[in-house]
């Protein structure tokens, strides 16, 4: 494996001395055969193009969203949640009793039936009520029951689980300078959209 490297870093090398297009190594979205997404670091020609990191980037970032996502719900199927119950518990709880169904859907960023289906079912088990708006009783207002501190315990055990693992041996210097992109993204999407 180290050889491999070491001639891919030297072919990279001649090329840059000869005046060619450079070749690097680049982490690179791929789909396996059985259709599972990875990044794999591979020899690609650069450019040096503005624009040329913008699909590996994206991708990438896409494609480890999804796979977090999915490790997620498998870890948390152990305790009957998933990311998506999580997410609602936790935005109701960071907001107490004064949302409603449409301002919390706004929050998740999903559409109001996908949200309703998850809200009857939180609400069959009795992790949360929903009681009558003070102004408009039709829209009524979210809030957590007791039943719902064990749960949210047991799915922030796993959260912060995964995340350790996952997040192991990369520097916070990394991490802070992946959210500075981050926050940039959003800046975008919030200018555009």
């Amino acid at each position: 494996m180290a050889k491999t490297k070491k001639k891919q870093l030297e072919r990279v090398k001649q090329s840059k001395q000869a005046g060619g297009k450079a070749h690097e190594l680049r982490w690179m979205p791929e789909v396996s055969e059985s259709g599972e997404l990875f990044l794999t670091r591979r020899e690609v020609t650069s450019s040096g193009e503005p624009g040329e990191m913008n699909y590996p980037f994206s991708q990438g970032l896409i494609f480890l969203a999804r796979r977090w996502r999915n490790l997620m719900n498998e870890e948390l199927r152990a305790v009957g949640q998933s990311q998506a119950r999580w997410g609602t518990l936790y935005w109701i709880k960071v907001f107490g009793d004064t949302m409603n169904q449409t301002v919390l859907a706004d929050r998740i960023g999903v559409e109001q039936p996908t949200l309703g289906r998850v809200l009857r079912d939180l609400e069959s088990e009795g992790l949360i009520e929903r009681l009558p708006g003070k102004g408009d009783r039709r829209a009524k207002t979210i809030r957590l029951t007791a039943a719902a501190t064990p749960v949210l315990r047991d799915i922030n055990r796993i959260q912060n689980s995964v995340r350790a693992k996952l997040l192991s041996g990369i520097d916070p210097k990394e991490l802070s300078t992946c959210l500075a992109v981050f926050a940039k993204i959003l800046a975008n999407m919030d200018q555009h959209w």
